[in-house]
């Protein structure tokens, strides 16, 4: 398994193609990169892509982790690319892996020759609204005591556990999860569910997250995606935000999809992003 140490730690990365990089932010926190590959691999016949597992996430490694920030785990990006031997890249950041996306463009924008924001926010300060969808998207107490699970004051005590929460919540994260269950299974089969690194991100990094103000200065073309019916990071407080704030951003809102509309639109989805993608 290729694995390089770059700031003092050992980060797991895959890459397939040649051509123009793109680089992958992977969401959880506490999931890995693994749910990328079955969706977006044909797009390595024109660009080089770049999966790879956050510091402390799937099997990447970590000793502890404290005194890691976004900041940490954009750096670990960069220094990622930079071992790549690649002067520039375009990288894509879905969901948590947005939030860290915006975080690399912040400090590492001379890298960047294009940025995707799919499904994710500028900032976390909404948690009531994901509460209320959850709610309004279904009545299964089942579903809604994981909700209150992984969004509670009492970290998630192991990985199997996590494990569980998410699997309990994945009919959320669809317009329409039933014509997906059997692909899921499939895809998320290697996942590698790490519950610390959800409980320090979101004890440790939720509340300070707030990019919004470094946002209206940042030129990088960036393409934002979000789903109409995206439970936990919803369009309003989410896509709207991030385009609103970015002075160089086009923004494409999927009618019929979750947080996967590479997924649930997927011939859509790949038509808008191969054309963005040949523009930048």
């Amino acid at each position: 398994m290729p694995k390089v140490k770059i700031n003092d730690t050992e980060l797991y990365y895959v890459t397939q193609g040649t051509g123009t990089p793109i680089m992958f932010m992977h969401g959880g926190l506490g999931a890995d990169h693994s749910y990328f590959p079955p969706f977006f691999d044909h797009l390595a016949d024109d660009y080089q892509l770049i999966y790879y597992d956050h510091r402390g996430n799937g099997r990447s490694q970590i000793s502890t982790y404290e005194g890691i920030t976004h900041e940490t785990w954009a750096d670990d990006a960069d220094a990622l690319r930079e071992y790549l031997g690649h002067e520039k890249i375009i990288l894509m950041g879905h969901s948590y892996g947005g939030f860290l996306a915006q975080e690399y463009a912040i400090r590492h924008a001379d890298h960047l020759d294009g940025l995707i924001l799919l499904c994710t926010s500028p900032v976390l300060d909404y948690l009531d609204i994901i509460k209320s969808n959850a709610k309004v998207k279904t009545d299964d107490s089942d579903i809604l005591m994981a909700v209150e699970e992984v969004f509670s004051d009492t970290s998630v005590p192991n990985n199997a556990t996590f494990k569980d929460i998410l699997g309990r919540l994945s009919p959320l994260y669809f317009y329409d999860y039933t014509p997906y269950e059997e692909i899921l299974s499939e895809a998320f089969k290697d996942m590698i569910y790490t519950a610390d690194a959800w409980n320090h991100s979101y004890s440790q990094c939720w509340e300070v997250f707030n990019v919004l103000p470094q946002l209206t200065t940042m030129t990088v073309p960036t393409l934002v995606i979000s789903g109409a019916d995206d439970w936990i990071t919803p369009v309003a407080e989410g896509g709207q935000r991030i385009h609103d704030a970015l002075p160089n951003s086009d923004f494409v809102i999927f009618d019929k999809s979750g947080h996967y509309p590479y997924i649930e639109e997927s011939e859509r989805f790949f038509e808008i992003l191969r054309h963005w993608l040949e523009e930048h």
